[in-house]
């Protein structure tokens, strides 16, 4: 593995660690703690945009089929949700830190708490599509065990979604929210949601009309 790979791994792993930490807020984070964990997540951020910018480069060269729209649509989508965190969190800087330019506006929360659940959905949508390795090494290890233990996978991560309240906060709908007792129980569930649409995507590539070499 060349050290550039090892330098992503690392900083997309210290990214999604730095997400599931900010998510459990009020768990784990004071206001404080929070705004900085956000600050260098915003950063790790960055840094995982300029290692891949030949993403970029790439765009519009080469031929389409659906996989690669699949995987394009994700990734634009990841953008999106990722612009919308950031404008958010810089709107509701104010809240945590004094020397911050911009009042936090009435839409600022609203827009942080939907823009945080999509971009929590996507990105695990995202390792999905990402990680085929991984879920071949996984299959391969599991063996004939593999199907019952996907499906118990999915049907855990799924009914985590539906009790979480991930899907109300993505819709803006404010519905209450049931929050995990313990920290533990925070990462249980947001790991299984994390395996759900991991799977979801792995289960598209694999048995749906996206399943097509690059």
């Amino acid at each position: 593995m060349s050290a550039r790979r090892r330098v992503k791994i690392a900083v997309d792993t210290a990214m999604f660690g730095l997400m599931l930490c900010l998510m459990s807020y009020p768990m784990t984070r004071g206001l404080m703690r929070h705004g900085i964990c956000g600050a260098a997540f915003v950063a790790l951020l960055l840094i995982h945009h300029v290692l891949n910018l030949g993403w970029y480069r790439a765009l519009f060269r080469g031929r389409w089929n659906a996989r690669r729209v699949l995987f394009t649509a994700a990734n634009v989508a990841l953008l999106l949700s990722s612009a919308a965190l950031i404008a958010s969190s810089l709107a509701m800087a104010g809240e945590v830190f004094p020397f911050a330019p911009f009042p936090m506006p009435f839409w600022g929360r609203g827009l942080h708490t939907a823009a945080t659940a999509w971009s929590f959905v996507l990105v695990s949508f995202h390792l999905g599509l990402h990680g085929q390795g991984f879920w071949n090494r996984i299959r391969q290890a599991s063996g004939r065990v593999w199907p019952a233990a996907a499906l118990a996978l999915l049907l855990a991560g799924g009914i985590a979604f539906m009790e979480c309240g991930l899907w109300s906060d993505m819709l803006l709908l404010g519905e209450p929210k049931i929050r995990p007792a313990s920290f533990p129980a925070f990462l249980a569930q947001y790991l299984g949601m994390t395996f759900f649409f991991c799977l979801l995507a792995q289960l598209l590539l694999r048995h749906g009309k996206v399943y097509m070499p690059s």
